[in-house]
């Protein structure tokens, strides 16, 4: 998703004028009679809403589990999992899953397989992994780290 990025402000000389003009009910209207060299955008719900959403989608975590069996039988090494929520215009980061318990060897492994990967996909529902050169030999869970709400 791309968010407005050409914001403009108010440009005038001066200080903002006013017009009061008074109704026949006894209330007033008041209207901007401000002269402006230039108009600026208006900011609402609508761009707050939308700016919201990317940070949330920014800080959404979720871990998917890639089995050693999922991997095609060829180079450049393949896998499609469902990823609950992820959608195709998504661009998550992939992160090695390591908990602070997680023992040390567990650890290296799991840094090493991620590392395997070399690119990866996104579709509604799915992601696909790409390991260049060599596939995994173990089942590992991996972090994707900018995934849109889980539905």
């Amino acid at each position: 998703m791309s968010l407005k990025t050409d914001y403009k402000d108010d440009i005038y000389e001066g200080s903002r004028r006013y017009r009061i003009t008074p109704n026949e009910d006894g209330t007033s209207t008041i209207t901007d009679a401000t002269t402006y060299t230039q108009k600026g955008d208006k900011f609402g719900q609508n761009d707050i809403n939308a700016i919201n959403v990317e940070i949330n989608k920014m800080q959404r975590t979720i871990v998917v589990t890639l089995p050693a069996a999922g991997w095609s039988a060829a180079a450049p090494y393949t896998q499609r999992v469902a990823v609950p929520g992820i959608l195709a215009t998504d661009n998550p980061e992939l992160h090695p899953y390591t908990p602070k318990d997680l023992a040390a060897e567990e650890l290296k492994l799991r840094q090493k397989f991620t590392g395997m990967i070399t690119d990866g996909d996104t579709e509604d529902g799915y992601a696909t992994f790409y390991c260049g050169a060599k596939k995994p030999t173990a089942d590992f869970p991996v972090l994707l780290k900018g995934v849109s709400a889980s539905e």
